[in-house]
């Protein structure tokens, strides 16, 4: 292994989270990762192994909502059951987990975000499987933020674990500033309504830290919560008078974002009726990566403010991620709801 300064073992860290990688290359501090997860697309990151992969396949989002319900819920068992293997494979990172390359990697520290926690099912679960597994407790990092608060804390539990505690607080201090200049370039402007779907089927209205960077943007959120994803009816949609509508899928590309708001568009406005459909024609709409935008907690946070300071406030301010990470659901993909307002 790697020897540090007076000879110190050199760290080696494990992220099996793509925002965890993204913080450890904020810290500079990619030399200390022996592996990272399939969905890490840092160039610098790809001679690394990948620990992970998809835990469903592909599904359509009503299926893959079901199935994440379903392995959530069966964390707890066997955790009890001391079903050491399928607990670690299914539930130490939100993907498929390879034991046996974690084995060989032999990481110090885990960066990760264990599934099913509870009452019932404990970090120290966890732990116990993989000292089963390595013959050893590596540090386990868990990162569960739920609002941006949160995520300032997990990001100090990062630097902390990997032993960069003040450049771990350099760190925040200049996403912070970065994310208050996006700010303010959206001061004294109109305050739009929005609605930021985060999953097509069933409707989920994103929460977490998404309410937050919308108000930072000088918007309004009309359905989401800070305290937690939740869903609503299209009734509900039309109710809220939403001036601009940005689909934020969670886990899927740009183009498969279009394509799914297409579909929900049409699910919606059909479902609806007219009132629906009404709002639905009225809004701007807008489609974002969900693979960077708004699901990644840490330095990617910044360019999610930004994503929605541009699209919002182009006039105000312009980043230049239009096209990349954001662009306007128009054309054929308005289509749908237009036809249901005609008839």
């Amino acid at each position: 292994m790697m020897k540090g300064k007076a000879g110190a073992k050199q760290l080696r860290v494990l992220s099996l989270l793509p925002g965890a990688s993204d913080i450890v290359r904020a810290l500079d501090a990619v030399k200390l990762l022996v592996g990272r997860t399939h969905e890490c697309d840092w160039p610098e990151l790809q001679s690394m192994p990948a620990c992970t992969s998809n835990k469903l396949g592909d599904m359509p989002p009503a299926e893959v909502d079901q199935a994440m319900g379903a392995c959530s819920s069966a964390m707890p068992t066997l955790g009890w059951a001391g079903a050491t293997p399928a607990l670690l494979e299914m539930g130490l990172s939100p993907y498929r987990t390879d034991l046996d390359l974690v084995a060989r990697l032999k990481p110090d520290v885990i960066l990760t975000q264990m599934q099913g926690l509870g009452p019932e099912l404990s970090p120290d679960h966890y732990a116990a499987a993989l000292e089963a597994l390595l013959g050893y407790r590596p540090a386990l990092v868990q990162l569960d933020a739920l609002e941006l608060e949160g995520v300032w804390r997990d990001m100090r539990a990062v630097a902390e674990a990997l032993r960069l505690g003040s450049k771990g607080a350099d760190m925040i201090k200049g996403l912070q500033g970065r994310l208050a200049a996006a700010s303010a370039a959206a001061r004294g402007r109109q305050h739009p309504r929005v609605v930021v779907v985060q999953w097509s089927d069933p409707l989920f209205a994103a929460g977490g830290w998404v309410p937050q960077l919308v108000e930072m943007a000088g918007a309004r959120d009309v359905l989401g919560k800070v305290e937690e994803a939740v869903t609503f009816t299209p009734q509900q949609l039309a109710d809220a008078k939403p001036d601009v509508v940005a689909f934020a899928l969670c886990g899927f590309s740009l183009a498969a974002s279009q394509t799914l708001a297409q579909q929900a568009m049409q699910q919606l406005a059909e479902a609806g009726g007219g009132a629906v459909a009404e709002a639905l024609a009225r809004a701007r709409v807008i489609v974002t990566d969900g693979l960077h935008v708004f699901s990644r907690p840490g330095p990617w946070l910044v360019q999610s403010l930004e994503v929605l300071v541009e699209a919002l406030h182009g006039e105000a301010q312009g980043y230049g991620h239009e096209g990349s990470l954001w662009a306007p659901l128009e054309g054929r993909h308005r289509a749908a709801a237009a036809a249901v307002t005609q008839t």
